[in-house]
């Protein structure tokens, strides 16, 4: 259930606003879309390369080799990774409304890694850091960006 105080924000937008970043309840949808294909495509890649590599090796080299080609390139391309595709939400550039460039996605990318490590710690202290608009980036509703149209 939505606030009708934010949905009359979100319509009375002016077209060169950035759009509100979208919910915690909608950005989870790519979290366990995309960890979990992390995971299999790690998986995969052991079994493929385990003879050749270390299992583990094989494992983490797969995983971050998908974990860039999904956050990364498929970004840069279509403006979400396939979590954020399914959850019908975009990442977009806070100064033009438009697709990540790669230096943007890349960043946002390294910036994930050091968030997982960091996260007990603002957890147990209670600090609030927002990595959502990192490297000039925001995560959107797409129905967000078709409403300025």
């Amino acid at each position: 259930m939505s606030d009708p105080a934010v949905e009359a924000q979100r319509h009375a937008m002016a077209p060169d606003e950035v759009p509100p970043p979208a919910g915690s309840n909608r950005r989870i949808i790519p979290i366990w879309t995309d960890g979990p294909l992390a995971l299999f495509a790690g998986s995969v890649g052991a079994v493929l390369l385990g003879r050749t590599l270390h299992e583990w090796v094989a494992f983490a080299c797969t995983l971050l080799l998908w974990s860039f080609c999904n956050h990364v390139l498929l970004t840069v391309a279509v403006g979400g990774s396939i979590g954020k595709l399914i959850g019908g939400l975009r990442l977009i550039r806070t100064a033009d409304l438009r697709k990540p460039t790669f230096r943007q996605a890349v960043r946002r990318w390294l910036w994930g890694f050091f968030h997982i490590l960091i996260s007990p710690f603002l957890m147990l202290t209670g600090t609030d850091l927002d990595h959502l608009d990192m490297a000039g980036l925001r995560i959107v509703r797409r129905a967000d960006l078709r409403r300025r149209d």
